[in-house]
């Protein structure tokens, strides 16, 4: 296949080559700053409905929220999802190429029942007339370079056909999380699929799926021959796997860190959260974040059943205070 010159992602991988994942509920801006000051220089926004949009719903909208700091030195891109093309193309030059967004990510990955049933996300796969045909009405509206999310198929690995069909429609990158649909998040990731599909492509391709340490995400970038990682829930549990991961391919010691380096790290989180977060129940949608950072820490189990019930920031300062004690232990 001959190669397609892409000198906006090509380049923008020779300097960084890690991306922030998209996931519903977790990727806000203020999670994307907090990931910007952990050494995370590329993001993506959680999912937008292309029918919100498209409809007007005052829901859709705030998920568009950007601002010029996670703008310095890191690129942000928006991630859309929808399976009609035509909507698709006009949600793109109506609302989102005078966003401040640095690139457009199309959503054909998601393997939820709700997002498949209305036949978006990874409901593309069987039809890649259809997804060829979303990708070339986003591309042709854009002002703003465009990436696609798949996975190695719904129920079956078609990926070779999929990244052509996806390519043939003007993608200029795309992300291959090495499971099908059938999978949702469980059984291996199957990298040699991944492998397959970088040997298939003629952009640039990201490898997904479990990595949850730098190390993991270096090994399998080598293995799989991609330009670069997506990491996401591994991001949730460990906040420092942007910097280790920098910091592991470019030759550098890696930095180690402590339970207590992880807690600092989520006090900061919440700063920003409280700071940036516009979110009315703002305390509330940090709770998820705490489940995360005690991952590991011993005897949390009371500290884990009483994140339910916290509602006030002092509360939340208040878990801080107990596994600061428990550390101290």
């Amino acid at each position: 296949m001959t190669k397609i010159k892409n000198n906006y992602f090509e380049d923008l991988l020779k300097i960084n080559k890690a991306i922030l994942a998209p996931m519903a509920g977790v990727t806000t801006l203020p999670y994307r700053l907090f990931m910007r000051e952990m050494g995370c220089k590329i993001f993506i926004s959680e999912m937008v409905s292309a029918k919100g949009l498209y409809y007007k719903s005052k829901n859709t909208f705030p998920l568009m929220e950007t601002n010029e700091l996670e703008h310095k030195d890191s690129v942000t891109g928006i991630q859309i999802f929808g399976s009609e093309p035509e909507i698709m193309g006009e949600i793109t030059e109506r609302y989102i190429n005078d966003t401040a967004f640095d690139f457009i990510d199309i959503n054909m990955g998601c393997p939820m029942k709700k997002i498949v049933n209305n036949g978006d996300g990874s409901a593309l796969l069987k039809d890649l007339d259809k997804a060829n045909k979303v990708v070339r009405e986003v591309k042709s509206a854009s002002s703003k370079p465009v990436s696609v999310k798949v996975r190695l198929g719904f129920n079956e690995n078609i990926i070779e056909d999929i990244i052509k069909a996806i390519e043939d429609g003007g993608a200029d990158m795309i992300t291959v999380h090495g499971r099908t649909r059938e999978q949702v998040f469980t059984g291996e990731v199957d990298y040699d699929g991944i492998k397959k599909a970088k040997e298939t492509a003629s952009v640039p391709l990201i490898a997904n799926g479990d990595l949850d340490n730098y190390l993991k995400a270096k090994e399998k970038m080598d293995y799989t021959g991609a330009d670069g990682v997506m990491i996401g829930r591994g991001a949730n549990y460990d906040p420092f796997i942007f910097s280790q991961f920098n910091e592991c391919i470019s030759g550098k010691k890696v930095s180690e860190y402590s339970l207590r380096d992880k807690i600092d790290a989520a006090r900061k989180h919440f700063e920003i959260h409280l700071k940036y977060s516009k979110d009315k129940k703002k305390v509330i949608e940090f709770r998820k974040y705490l489940y995360w950072y005690i991952k590991g820490i011993k005897n949390s189990a009371k500290i884990r059943n009483s994140i339910n019930n916290v509602n006030e920031i002092d509360q939340v300062y208040e878990i801080f205070n107990r596994i600061d004690d428990i550390l101290e232990l």
